[in-house]
């Protein structure tokens, strides 16, 4: 299957399969900077726990770094399990703001509230795939 049929677009952004070269697919799949603002990836690093990788494709669009930090600041203020804030603390995010990577997220399942059907369902996820869904939810429109 091709690169592009397994990519997945929510709103502006574009989310690649796990483990995806960004930059290899940018030079191989022509992308409309008017409709895609965002890639996003998800990397498997061993010694350094999990990445995730946000490229801004269009100048439109938000400073990603601050963008990050921000969305990992909520996490810290909203949760009151003290292992859980060390664990936010611990991300890192570095980059500018076109390009953002989020570093050390540890390789662990939380829970998840989601809606469907009109009702809120508890889902066990991991946490880079919670961070992921979260950005998209946030950077889609």
């Amino acid at each position: 299957m091709s690169d592009k049929k397994t990519a997945k677009v929510f709103g502006k952004v574009l989310s690649l399969p796990k483990n995806t070269d960004v930059v290899k697919f940018m030079d191989n799949i022509k992308i409309p900077r008017n409709k895609h603002w965002y890639l996003i990836t998800e990397k498997e690093i061993d010694s350094e726990g999990n990445q995730l990788h946000l490229i801004k494709y269009n100048q439109e669009g938000i400073n990603t770094v601050s963008f990050v930090a921000q969305l990992k600041e909520h996490y810290i203020k909203n949760t009151t399990d003290e292992n859980m804030k060390k664990m936010f603390e611990s991300i890192k995010v570095v980059g500018n703001d076109k390009f953002s990577i989020i570093k050390n997220i540890p390789d662990i399942e939380i829970v998840d509230v989601i809606t469907e059907n009109n009702k809120n369902v508890e889902v066990k996820k991991s946490l880079i795939s919670k961070i992921t869904s979260d950005l998209i939810k946030l950077l889609r429109n």
